[in-house]
């Protein structure tokens, strides 16, 4: 038996992600060289080495885990779950020390009792590696997460690589109210036109993700260059693969590029908070916040683009105060020379109260909330 998966052994890695944003992790995988990674359901799967495994997890910027694959068979009785579970090599990557924790969900299954399904499926991972190690799994060494998902009575089994999602950059070690994650702020961006020789503005900043994520997205920095993942951890991984990945990323840091980047809110704690956060995530320097309502914001650069989040009217604001502040947005859009607009939000009306129809827009969802992220795009004059 290996006690090292090998440098060039390929397996199953499987990417996941919010729904609505697979084909831009499609994209990023693609740039990665990855290209034949169908998407399924809030899933990408394609089959390379654990190299590939430590670069997804550095670079990727809109996924939330990658996992190795480790199978997928058919269960509809407790012992086919039992069965299929017992026959996958979980010895390639598991050592006899490992402390396992099994999570997943049933979807649409003849087994719907999670904890049951926990259970059978920690059961017979103990019973192969039992019968493998000859001995009793002692459980006191790294943490290997398994995660299960039976849906339509296909069991699929994998092996948590990132451990906390992907999200988790290392930067924002305090959170504001209403807080967009990391991964969905890169999608954001990586679905609108800015580019880092045009200005860029966010008028509803809060605790600044969205600002950050677009400076760091400019200068080519690594979403997880400033954190570890659960394979670090792991005794079966040998820790050049993370050093090859690390070095990349470092390589294809441009730090020194100017920027023009302004971030702003109403309220002042959110502002400190931004600053906090942006100099965690070493680009304090190339963005300008301010305390300002939306309704005061003035910029005289032509041909930016705004990327925001404004309020929804639940934990920030009623509804009424968030209508208004979509009117006072789209009195910024058009005060602007020739900017175009990325606007995420969950209101209904929010092109009437912008007063303009969007060129475009597509479902997402922020935290489970079902939103629409509307493209307005740049005019070859001002927006009249």
């Amino acid at each position: 038996m290996k006690s090292k998966v090998d440098f060039c052994d390929k397996f199953d890695i499987t990417v996941t992600c919010a729904s609505g944003v697979e084909k831009v992790v499609k994209s990023e995988l693609k740039r990665l060289g990855y290209d034949d990674a169908p998407a399924l359901n809030g899933t990408l799967t394609f089959n390379a080495d654990m190299l590939a495994v430590a670069r997804c997890n550095m670079f990727l910027r809109s996924a939330d885990r990658v996992y190795i694959k480790l199978a997928e068979f058919q269960a509809t009785t407790f012992d086919d779950l039992f069965d299929g579970t017992k026959m996958v090599r979980f010895e390639d990557f598991i050592p006899p020390t490992a402390k396992i924790i099994v999570n997943g969900k049933c979807v649409k299954s003849t087994l719907y009792a999670i904890s049951a399904c926990q259970s059978i499926i920690k059961k017979a991972i103990c019973d192969r590696l039992s019968n493998i190690y000859k001995s009793s799994l002692t459980e006191n060494g790294a943490l290997y997460q398994i995660e299960f998902s039976i849906f339509k009575d296909k069991a699929s089994i994998y092996l948590n690589t990132s451990g906390a999602g992907l999200h988790k950059r290392g930067y924002r070690d305090l959170v504001g109210i209403a807080p967009i994650k990391e991964t969905l702020a890169s999608a954001l961006i990586l679905l609108s036109d800015f580019y880092y020789k045009n200005p860029f503005l966010d008028p509803f900043c809060g605790s600044g993700t969205i600002a950050i994520e677009s400076a760091r997205i400019a200068m080519n920095i690594a979403s997880g260059i400033n954190r570890r993942f659960a394979f670090n951890e792991w005794q079966n991984f040998d820790e050049k693969y993370f050093d090859l990945a690390r070095e990349e990323a470092l390589d294809k840091e441009t730090r020194n590029i100017k920027l023009e980047m302004f971030a702003s809110d109403i309220d002042p704690k959110a502002i400190k908070l931004a600053k906090r956060h942006a100099e965690k995530a070493g680009v304090l320097d190339k963005i300008r916040f301010e305390v300002c309502d939306v309704k005061n914001v003035q910029n005289h650069l032509s041909g930016g683009t705004i990327i925001t989040n404004p309020p929804y009217g639940e934990r920030v604001y009623d509804k009424d105060e968030a209508s208004i502040c979509n009117k006072e947005l789209g009195n910024l859009y058009r005060r602007l020379d020739n900017w175009s607009a990325f606007i995420i939000t969950s209101a209904k009306n929010f092109e009437k109260e912008f007063k303009k129809k969007a060129d475009r827009d597509r479902k997402l969802y922020n935290s489970n909330k079902e939103c629409r992220y509307y493209f307005y795009y740049k005019t070859k004059g001002e927006n009249l």
